[in-house]
């Protein structure tokens, strides 16, 4: 009999109140990632082990690019930034990982009765909450990512990602803005992060890899964003999928990232492979 592990990747705990900008009195929070993995390869949470920040041991192996399609509820914009995190992690490898087979017809996350019956359909989505509570995540989770892996654990088999609505604005927080009721979330920073745990990454200590996109913190509000990946970030995705051509120079990557970042005002979906 098949045996299916699942495993969930969290955005969770509020660990500090807010604080205002002086420049433009926007609020910000700092939220912990905390880790809610039930099983993990052994040594992911070693930094002296070669397996560091990683859950599964090959990823999605051979089964890239990995298919997925979106809620119907998810606006094109929304879907824009999804898909720039997609990219960042793309252009660090020099592959294609993703491939989009359009939108989830008449479902949402609201359509699932719980967390992990969206994974029985064996279609990677990507899902609206606006009912959180029904997955069983506090209203601070800002979303999860879950997956099943085959007998061994080696390979993902099928992943969802739930983002919550009900508590948050997502979209892009350099242009939104908060209402009395939501907070801004950046899209693409989380996405970037929960993209990262669906391709086999796990998080890692700050301490170790402070400007990691994996690393167990994220700030949230307006003008706040968190895009880019560093360069271990780079070498452990590589460690899941290799590489190919200019992505294989990983110091010359990182100097491009940098110069990107800036001249497309942080946003990944633009970046030429130039």
């Amino acid at each position: 009999m098949k045996h299916t592990y699942y495993y969930v990747g969290i955005v969770a705990t509020l660990i500090f109140i807010f604080f205002n900008f002086v420049a433009c009195g926007a609020q910000f929070y700092k939220l912990s990632l905390e880790d809610d993995i039930s099983h993990e390869l052994i040594g992911s949470n070693d930094p002296n082990s070669e397996y560091y920040g990683i859950h599964t041991l090959h990823g999605w192996g051979a089964n890239i690019p990995m298919h997925y399609q979106s809620d119907p509820t998810i606006s094109q914009d929304q879907l824009r930034q999804i898909q720039a995190g997609m990219k960042t992690w793309e252009f660090v490898t020099g592959k294609k990982l993703f491939q989009y087979d359009g939108v989830h017809a008449n479902t949402t996350g609201d359509s699932f009765p719980d967390l992990y019956s969206s994974l029985k359909d064996q279609i990677n989505g990507n899902y609206f909450d606006e009912n959180w509570n029904k997955t069983g995540k506090s209203d601070q989770v800002l979303a999860t990512t879950i997956w099943t892996n085959n007998r061994d654990q080696s390979l993902i088999t099928a992943c969802d990602i739930r983002y919550n609505i009900s508590k948050y604005i997502l979209g892009d927080s350099l242009v939104i803005s908060s209402t009395p009721d939501k907070e801004v979330v950046d899209l693409q920073s989380l996405a970037t992060h929960e993209l990262g745990h669906l391709l086999g990454l796990s998080h890692v200590d700050e301490s170790y890899d402070p400007n990691s996109i994996m690393k167990a913190t994220v700030f949230i509000g307006e003008g706040l964003i968190s895009r880019k990946v560093s360069a271990l970030d780079i070498a452990r995705i590589q460690k899941l999928y290799g590489c190919e051509g200019a992505a294989c120079d990983i110091d010359a990557l990182v100097e491009k990232i940098e110069y990107n970042y800036e001249m497309n005002h942080e946003d990944f979906s633009l970046i030429s492979s130039n």
